[in-house]
């Protein structure tokens, strides 16, 4: 139990940098929505992907937050 703050610690410092390649590749990676493909609108289709890139960048970047608060939690848990 107590290396479990440690490896909340490590995945939240590592969900850093993932965080930022998926904001940055999102609009090139298509696996939760397949159906944009199907949009024959090149200029929607490319807002479409960029807004999708932007959301999961988001969600992605709360992990960081989360992971390193548990973290900190746990720690301070585990003192008392």
């Amino acid at each position: 139990m107590k290396m479990l703050p440690q490896v909340l610690f490590w995945l939240g410092i590592v969900s850093i940098p993932l965080a930022w390649m998926l904001w940055y590749l999102g609009p090139g990676i298509e696996f939760l929505r397949p159906v944009l493909s199907g949009i024959d609108d090149l200029a929607l289709r490319a807002v479409l992907r960029e807004a999708h890139a932007e959301r999961l960048g988001i969600w992605v970047g709360i992990w960081p937050v989360t992971l390193l608060l548990l973290s900190h939690l746990l720690e301070k848990k585990m003192q008392e």
